[in-house]
């Protein structure tokens, strides 16, 4: 166990948290939206139960191995969706999605501050790399409030969408992250 990549964190409205057998099926009926998995980069659609079977235990060693941390979030003892820095300790990338019935919420922000400033004061990572699909405006206001800046545009693979899509790539700097606290 690596309980450094493994936290249970509190907010005021949620609870991030290590994912758990019973999130499967909220899991798949989140990620499973369309609405959700077109904005993703690593998630097939349709998205499967098999799917969520497979990942469970793959983001379970990978946390235990120092590679990701990968967090349920949740309200009201319900996920209502997902974050994770993966590609840890070197580049640092931050992923998150919300179920449909979530967005609109804050909670993307809230649940990314928290994780963002776990990231920087516990794990000592100097940078936190993210970014967006073109198109996906909701999301990069969030990253906006939570202090990235644009760096460049890439170009990545959507598996739900099944081809190379423009990424607007994202940086924040614990500098940058603690000046605007």
């Amino acid at each position: 166990m690596n309980p450094r990549l493994e936290p249970t964190i509190a907010t005021p409205r949620l609870v991030l948290r290590p994912l758990e057998a019973g999130d499967l099926d909220d899991l798949v009926a989140g990620i499973g939206d369309l609405r959700v998995s077109r904005m993703l980069g690593r998630v097939p659609h349709p998205y499967r139960r098999a799917d969520a079977e497979a990942y469970l235990p793959a983001a379970r060693a990978h946390a235990r191995a120092g590679k990701t941390l990968n967090l349920a979030i949740t309200t009201d003892d319900r996920l209502v969706g997902g974050i994770s820095v993966s590609r840890l300790p070197a580049y640092n990338e931050l992923g998150y999605w919300l179920a449909h019935v979530a967005w609109g919420k804050g909670y993307a922000t809230e649940a990314g501050a928290a994780v963002l400033a776990y990231c920087f004061e516990g794990l000592g990572l100097p940078l936190i790399r993210s970014g967006v699909f073109a198109g996906n405006g909701a999301s990069l206001r969030v990253q906006v409030k939570l202090g990235f800046r644009r760096v460049g545009v890439s170009r990545r693979e959507a598996l739900a969408r099944g081809r190379l899509l423009d990424h607007i790539d994202t940086v924040l700097t614990r500098r940058h992250f603690e000046a605007l606290r």
